[in-house]
Parts: structure tokens; C-alpha cells; sequence
């Protein structure tokens, strides 16, 4: 087998010869490739249009990808890599992960097969095996009916378009010789199988100790249900890896946990992060006919006896486990606790424990108040702004120190609930590794309020305006930030202003293809108008945010959100 992959490898190796300069259709969106379960088509060709042309994933075009990032290895390298593969729960996925252990062994690659995990346990497993890359399984807070793959390099971090774009120039070209080759079983065997959820199940429990040493918390002696203001809080593990212990180990030290998804439903259906929004807020009798089920176990619970404003009463993380959201009881019902004021807690705890010096990564959509308001934590907070997508926080924070026996004080958030922070490193002592994890957010946030409980701190930000508006089932390919589409709706939301004073200019930010940006301000109130393609779903996505309310946003936002659909949606 090891001669034959070496010559595989090496035919690939010649054809990919002379491709720089030709770019070929990107198969990547903004946060990996993801698409629709389908049973393989015979050709290579229509398995890889099928992501493209329909949304569809198959295990052939996992092959040809597996192949591809087999390659780009290869020749960053010069030997052959070792790559773990981890997987969510999700029905399609043995078909994707077979496909992918098959291609990356045609170039002889060493496979490691990391079991069922989430994917910041697929990331420790990188670093930890000392692998060259890892692959996840898995389309996130998408359906369960969907799935896809997300790539990680040696440092446990996601792959950026240069790669993306070698990987396309590669995989094309090896499905253009239409030698459409059947899968081998022998070649879809691991080389190597470790219990990657096992390691991170180790990672968190570090997290937590370090977490709680570091904010100077006695772990064992908080009183909880004084600190959060409720005898049970509800967890919601979308169904995902975490769901059959994250919830028990909360409750063993101490913390008053009760998981309410299900392991035996389809992953992410009615459940988890992926069905809330940062904006989302209900009533107590709303919450009890709602669907979802944290929202409709919390309004069942608390609705004859309601806790305190403020309370803390559950956390939801998505399919994967790489992003988390909370919900906080309001006067009439509760509300979300998004990933910009989760941001603002732990920083403002970070302050009050006496931290100097802060390195943030915020995404254009983040809350404008919370950027412009950070001196009044009377602390230097070097503040990055980037593109949408965890990779990007990543990049931001990436030349920051990571090197040392204390918890590196950096952090990026997203409002959908990804916060990027350091993560211990699985064998060394003093380094640290960035990585996006919902139940070590979960974690971060509980300990944060525990020490803001206690501490002299600065006050939270008050949130500016925002609204969000998803046009769904668009033709993404009408949009590309600039042409006609977008100056009419520039045009419109000018017009709608006339009567104001306005200094609005559009923007570039790195990463963000075809996104249009609109950035200054109304009136001395900054504003921002955003309108990009989803990298993961067939929608377009309206953002308007202003640092503090401004008369007319919200007619505008529905103004624009109806010429989207009249121009997007076929």
C-alpha cells in the first residue's frame, strides 16, 4: 500500500506543477465546507459542483478533498503529513470521514481517528498527538441533515483562504483527469485510533482550576445559587459531545447544572445556540410555548416563581461545542446574554483583579458601545477589529504572547457567542494555545461573575443599538458587495438620511469578500450599515449597528431587508 500511495502522490504532485497563477472555484466558505448529505455522484466532477451548484456534500468529493489536503501538505512539508479526523454525531458523517481517511492515504498520509468529539476536542488532539493538521467533521449549528469539514494546522488553528484557494487549485485538478476511482476499504481504516474527547474532557477540567486561580476564586467555597441567583440552572448541549457529561461535571463541583438536551434526538433540532440569536428575548408564557427546549424548559420552570432580574438560568453551546450563549432573567421574562457583553465581564473582571493590559479581537458586528466605551475600565485594552469567523478573531490575536506559566489575558468575540480564548497546551507547561470552546466559555463566564460579585469593578457597558436581519434561501452569487444591488440600496439609505447630518464612507476589512460596508456617522451618532453573504447557509445577512439608538434605523433596516429579497431570492 505504501508504494502505490508514494505514486499517487507523485502523479498529484506533477499535475498540481504550474497552478499558482490559475485560481480555481472555491469549495470553502467562512467557516469550512459545508453542505446537504448526498449519496455520491460517479463523477468527480459533479461531486465537487455538487458543493458548489446545490449545497450538497458527498463522501467522493471527501475523497478528492482528502486527497487535496493530503497534498498541500506535502509540499509544505516535504513528507508525508499525519492528520487526526474527529466527527460529530451527525447521520452522514461515516461516509464523509471514510471518504477522507480513503484520499488522504492515496497520498500517504498517516490518519489518526479521533472518535466522536467537539471540535475544540479535535483541536487539543492536534497539539497533543503532535499531528501536522486536523480535520473536523461536522457543519456546526447547521442541521443534522447537513455536514461538512473544517481543517485546523499543527497549532490547532482554522485554515485560512491562501490555503483554501491551494486546496481548490489542487482538488480540481486531480477530478479533471476523470480517472473516478470507487472507494478502497482497506484505505478507509485509521492508521491509529485516540479517545480525542478524553483530552479535552482533561483540558477543561485544567481551564477551570486555572481559571478560578487565576481570578483568585475559591472554587469549592462559592456559594452558586447566591451567585448566580438560582438553585438549578438548565444547560442545553444541543446533543452534541458534550451533552452526556458536561452538565454532571458542573454539578460535581458544585454548580447547579441540569442538561436538558438529547443525545438520542437528531443533533441541533429544536435545541442549542444555533437556533438563538444575540438580540432574542421572551416573556415567561412566550418561553413556555416555545419550541426550543431550553427556552421552554426555563419558562416551565420559573414562570410561577420567577428569579431575580439578572439571574443567571442557562447556557446553550451549538452542535459542535465551539461557541456559547447564556440566558439572563429579565423584569418580564429573560433574555440572551450575547457574546459582546460575555466579552465585557470577564475583561471587566480581568481589570478588577488587577490586569493592566488587555489584547481584544472584535468582528464588524460587534456592539459599537462596547468598543467605544472601554475607558471606563481605566485600563489599556488594545482593541483588533476583523472579519466574521472565529479564524479571524484567531489571526488577530495570533502575534500576541502565548508563552508563560499565567492565563494570557486576550480574548475575541463574536455577539453570536464565540469568544476565543487561551487554552493550556496539552503537554506543555507554559505555552498556550487560542482556540474558540463553549463549554470553557461556559466556564470563564461562571467564574467571572463569581469574581465581579466580589470585586470593587468597572461598571458593564450599556449596549448601543443593533438589528439583524438573515434574507434566507438568496442566491448568493447576485451578491458581491459592489454593482448595481449595492449602490441602490447606498443610494436608498442616503436618501432616508437626507434630512440629517451624515459622514458615512464605505469600507474594506480583510477576509470579508463581497461584504459592503457602510461606516461613520448620523448626527455624531456612529453608525454602521453591513450586508454580507453567509459562508455556511443560502442567506444574506443585514446588520446595522449604532452606538446608541438613532430614529429611522429600524425602518431603513426594513426597507433594505425587502430589497435584498426582491433582488437575492429566485
Amino acid at each position: 500500500m505504501a508504494e502505490r500511495n508514494r505514486e499517487r502522490s507523485d502523479q498529484i504532485r506533477s499535475d498540481g506543477q504550474g497552478m499558482n497563477g490559475m485560481e480555481r472555484p472555491l469549495l470553502h466558505g467562512t467557516d469550512g465546507i459545508r453542505g446537504c448529505v448526498k449519496g455520491a455522484p460517479t463523477n468527480d466532477i459533479e461531486a465537487l459542483n455538487a458543493i458548489i451548484e446545490k449545497r450538497e456534500v458527498n463522501g467522493r468529493a471527501f475523497m478528492l478533498l482528502g486527497m487535496a489536503f493530503a497534498e498541500v501538505l506535502n509540499e509544505d512539508l516535504g513528507r508525508q503529513p499525519k492528520i487526526v479526523i474527529g466527527w460529530d454525531r451527525r447521520p452522514g458523517n461515516a461516509m464523509l470521514v471514510s471518504g477522507l481517511t480513503d484520499g488522504l492515504h492515496q497520498v500517504g498520509a498517516v490518519v489518526i481517528h479521533g472518535g466522536l468529539v467537539a471540535t475544540p476536542g479535535l483541536h487539543n488532539s492536534v497539539i497533543g498527538t503532535g499531528a501536522d493538521a486536523g480535520l473536523m467533521v461536522t457543519a456546526s449549528h447547521n442541521p443534522s441533515t447537513d455536514s461538512g469539514v473544517k481543517f485546523f494546522d499543527s497549532k490547532g488553528r482554522k485554515s485560512m483562504p491562501e490555503f483554501e484557494q491551494r486546496v481548490a487549485n489542487i482538488v480540481w485538478k486531480i477530478a479533471e483527469r476523470e480517472e473516478n476511482r470507487d472507494p478502497d476499504p482497506e484505505l478507509c481504516l485509521p492508521d491509529k485510533m485516540v479517545n480525542a474527547e478524553r483530552g479535552h474532557r482533561n483540558t477543561l477540567a485544567k481551564r477551570f482550576e486555572g481559571i478560578a486561580a487565576d481570578l483568585e476564586i475559591d472554587s469549592e467555597g462559592i456559594d452558586w445559587i447566591d451567585i448566580l441567583g438560582t438553585p438549578e440552572l438548565l444547560l442545553d448541549s444541543s446533543g452534541g459531545a458534550a451533552t452526556e457529561w458536561f452538565a454532571a461535571g458542573l454539578a460535581r463541583r458544585g454548580i447547579p447544572f441540569r442538561e436538558v438536551s438529547n443525545a438520542d434526538l437528531p443533533l441541533n433540532e429544536d435545541c442549542g445556540a444555533g437556533n438563538l440569536s444575540p438580540t432574542d428575548s421572551w416573556t415567561w408564557n412566550e418561553m413556555q410555548t416555545n419550541e426550543h427546549r431550553l427556552l421552554n424548559a426555563l419558562g416551565n420552570l420559573h414562570q410561577s416563581r420567577p428569579p431575580t432580574s439578572g439571574s443567571l438560568i442557562g447556557a446553550a453551546l451549538d452542535g459542535d461545542g465551539d461557541r456559547c450563549l447564556l440566558i439572563e432573567s429579565t423584569n418580564e421574562g429573560a433574555k440572551v446574554v450575547d457574546g459582546d457583553q460575555m466579552a465585557d465581564d470577564l475583561i471587566r473582571a480581568w481589570v478588577a483583579s488587577g490586569i493592566g493590559q488587555i489584547s481584544a479581537a472584535f468582528s464588524i458586528e460587534t456592539d459599537l458601545a462596547l468598543t467605544a466605551d472601554m475607558s471606563r475600565l481605566h485600563s489599556k485594552v488594545m482593541i483588533h477589529e476583523c472579519a466574521v469567523g472565529d479564524r479571524w478573531l484567531t489571526e488577530a490575536l495570533g502575534h500576541e504572547d502565548l508563552i508563560g506559566t499565567a492565563w494570557p489575558k486576550v480574548i475575541g468575540a463574536e455577539d453570536s457567542g464565540h469568544l476565543v480564548l487561551a487554552s493550556p497546551h496539552p503537554i506543555s507547561d507554559d505555552e498556550w494555545n487560542l482556540v474558540g470552546d463553549g463549554a470553557a466559555t461556559l466556564i470563564s463566564q461562571l467564574m467571572a461573575r463569581a469574581a465581579l460579585s466580589s470585586m470593587n469593578a468597572a461598571s458593564a457597558f450599556k449596549p448601543g443599538w443593533k438589528r439583524r436581519i438573515s434574507i434566507r434561501d438568496t442566491d448568493r452569487s447576485r451578491w458581491t458587495g459592489v454593482g448595481p444591488i449595492a449602490d441602490r440600496i447606498e443610494d436608498r439609505i442616503r436618501k432616508s438620511l437626507e434630512a440629517r447630518t451624515v459622514n458615512l464612507k464605505r469600507r474594506e476589512i480583510e477576509g470579508e469578500n463581497g461584504l459592503f460596508l457602510l461606516r461613520g456617522d448620523i448626527d455624531g451618532v456612529e453608525v454602521s450599515f453591513g450586508i454580507r453573504n453567509s459562508g455556511t447557509e443560502a442567506k444574506t445577512s443585514l446588520s446595522i449597528r449604532a452606538r446608541s439608538e438613532i430614529n429611522g434605523l429600524e425602518e431603513i433596516a426594513t426597507e433594505i431587508a425587502d430589497l435584498l429579497r426582491i433582488d437575492l431570492v429566485p
